[in-house]
């Protein structure tokens, strides 16, 4: 059950929310990793599904919540926002289905501090644009905002928010110059590409940029490295080639989510930076360049990675730390061997099953070596695949009457 808001408990929950922002939940990919970036929030919070709202229910609901989520209300009156601000520091208010905003209405709403969610309006007046990031405080979300006049742009970096996250698809030159000199944090989470004429227009900007799913090319990321801030592009799975050596030379931060990294200079920048362990959790493969790097520096969970070489293996086991993969479903000999071929643990939770033609070479190479093996999700596993395991005592496995054996 959430807990009330509390003016004690504030700071502590702002902190949560900040470490929530930059984690995506575990096995998100695709569509729902876009979900996860787009919606960083601790769940919905406690959600109101009626289609109207009363002031008096508005303030209500405020007052109670730390995250409230007014899931199907479309229209906001100035009465209800002014209602929904409390009289202490908020954490997060989504209006998912909120299609129209009035001036009067931004304006009374944007007294909240805390971080709002207007992803529900497609289209921004300049009047309700300025009156949305009239008063301090964190993100606004206008995801469902795909183009924007300069008129608008114009009246948002008067404001006062600390950042705006924007669905816009592309972000024309005359765009970008004006947004730039904005000093807030910027989120571009829809953006499909970024011209070099646009990317230099944000050597005047200072916070953080995110560029979601852009395409970035080399030109661009060599332009990119006069921005004085951290750098995102969360939604990217693959760098375009050569981008990964350029983007290892910015002085700041850069936040990627990747599936797999081409660049073992990018690998040690971002391995070693704030984000590191968002940073490995979607790799689904890596080189044995980028494992030695991984080895050395410990960034994180390899919680996908599900493809590796041998010669990549050898070079992620020679890390000084236990080896967790439990995406991890397959094994030959060669890579058996070059996984546990080490003094410290090994995990395999996504070896399912042990009954295949390579079976038994594969049980004779993890029991031939020195790591603790763990195996505690093994369902199936051949009669003489099981009996070269029990020959290693630091091998785990499930008891005999969870495993499926066959001859």
């Amino acid at each position: 059950m959430e807990p009330e808001i509390r003016p004690g408990r504030i700071v502590c929950m702002r902190q949560v929310l900040q470490v929530a922002m930059l984690l995506i939940a575990p096995g998100a990919m695709g569509q729902d990793l876009v979900a996860q970036v787009e919606y960083p929030k601790l769940g919905l919070g406690f959600v109101y599904n009626e289609v109207d709202i009363a002031p008096e229910t508005a303030r209500d609901l405020a007052q109670k919540h730390a995250v409230l989520t007014l899931q199907n209300v479309k229209t906001l009156s100035e009465d209800v926002a002014r209602n929904l601000v409390i009289p202490f520091p908020d954490i997060f208010l989504t209006l998912p289905s909120v299609e129209t905003l009035s001036p009067e209405a931004a304006r009374a709403l944007s007294k909240r501090g805390g971080y709002i969610d207007l992803s529900g309006l497609q289209t921004l007046s300049p009047e309700t644009a300025a009156a949305i990031v009239a008063e301090p405080g964190h993100c606004i979300y206008l995801s469902g905002v795909t183009e924007i006049s300069p008129e608008v742009a114009r009246m948002l970096v008067k404001g006062r928010r600390g950042g705006l996250r924007i669905g816009l698809k592309e972000l024309p030159p005359a765009i970008a110059v004006i947004l730039a000199t904005w000093n807030a944090d910027l989120t571009f989470s829809k953006l499909e590409t970024l011209s070099v004429e646009s990317a230099e227009a944000f050597a005047a900007h200072r916070r953080r940029l995110s560029l979601g799913a852009a395409t970035i090319s080399q030109d661009v990321a060599a332009v990119l490295l006069k921005h004085q801030g951290t750098i995102g592009l969360e939604l990217v799975s693959r760098l375009e080639p050569g981008v990964g050596d350029i983007l290892a030379r910015h002085k700041f931060d850069v936040q990627l989510i990747l599936e797999e990294i081409d660049s073992p200079a990018l690998a040690r920048k971002i391995f070693s930076e704030p984000n590191a362990s968002a940073s490995v959790y979607r790799l689904r493969t890596m080189s044995p360049e980028v494992a030695a790097v991984y080895a050395e520096r410990r960034p994180g969970y390899l919680g996908n990675l599900n493809t590796l070489s041998p010669q990549a293996a050898k070079a992620l086991a020679s890390g000084n730390h236990d080896l967790s993969l439990p995406a991890l479903a397959r094994l030959t000999p060669d890579l058996a061997t070059a996984l546990t071929a080490r003094k410290k643990s090994v995990y395999l939770r996504g070896l399912k099953s042990l009954d295949g033609p390579e079976a038994l070479a594969v049980a004779e190479a993890l029991a031939s070596t020195t790591a603790p093996v763990y195996l505690q999700r093994l369902e199936r596993i051949s009669a003489p695949a099981l009996a070269a395991l029990r020959k290693k005592a630091t091998i785990t496995i499930p008891a005999d009457e969870n495993l499926t054996i066959v001859k």
